[in-house]
Parts: structure tokens; C-alpha cells; sequence
């Protein structure tokens, strides 16, 4: 897979996704067309403007990127603006091992998925998250 197909168009990871992490749940990440119904009706996913990454659309940022934002700051201390901005700054590679670092278990070393607040290999708590 490559660093383009692993990032969403709205700055997710898709490696850092609890979908993409768990047994059983099939996801291959967006760039990949996804296979799960929240992929196949993802609003982003499917944006008129087939931007590779939002920042390079005209209406850049719009509503629903804005409320997807919004959502992943309250729930998961993940900003999709900060990671768009990153990228759009340093590079899609530079990002991807920055996350890579700030994401990896202490215990297992495997990735920690932002939507728990543990990792779902080890059952380590994530300290930050505290």
C-alpha cells in the first residue's frame, strides 16, 4: 500500500483507524475503495471535487470536513485540520512517520488506534489519554 492510499483525503491515517487495525472488520483503508458501509457513504470519501487531499480543494475547509474536525477533537485529541496542515507543510511521508512515532505502543510496539484510548493489541492504557 502506498503513503498516498494510507491517508484519507480529510488527513486520517488509516493505520491509526480501529477499523483498519481489528480482526475481522476488513478495511483495507479509503484509498482502497473500503469495503465497509461507513467508507462506502463516507460524505468526504465521495466529495464531488475527487481531491486527493482536502487542502487542495477551492471550498478547502468545508462543512463537513469542519464537523468531522470537530468530532475527532472531542473524541479522540485528533485534529484533521492540524494533520491536513502537516501534510500540506512537511510532506505526506514526514507525517506518516511522525504519526508513526507518536502513536506506537510502549509496550507492544504495534500502533495504537486513536479511537481507544488503550492499545487494542496489549491492553496498555495510553497514558496521554488519562
Amino acid at each position: 500500500m502506498t503513503l498516498q492510499q494510507l491517508v484519507a483525503p480529510c488527513g486520517m491515517n488509516c493505520a491509526l483507524c480501529q477499523a483498519y487495525q481489528g480482526k475481522g472488520l476488513a478495511c483495507n483503508g479509503c484509498g482502497h475503495g473500503g469495503e465497509r458501509k461507513a467508507c462506502q457513504n463516507c460524505s468526504i470519501r465521495n466529495c464531488e471535487n475527487k481531491k486527493a487531499f482536502c487542502f487542495e480543494c477551492a471550498n478547502y475547509p468545508c462543512s463537513r470536513l469542519k464537523a468531522l474536525n470537530k468530532r475527532y477533537r472531542t473524541k479522540y485529541r485528533m485534529s484533521m485540520l492540524e494533520n491536513l496542515a502537516f501534510i500540506q507543510a512537511k510532506g505526506l511521508e514526514e507525517f506518516v512517520r511522525q504519526q508513526e512515532e507518536r502513536y506506537r505502543c510502549s509496550r507492544c510496539g504495534k500502533l495504537r488506534t486513536v479511537h481507544q484510548d488503550y492499545c487494542i493489541h496489549c491492553a496498555e492504557k495510553d497514558k496521554a489519554r488519562r
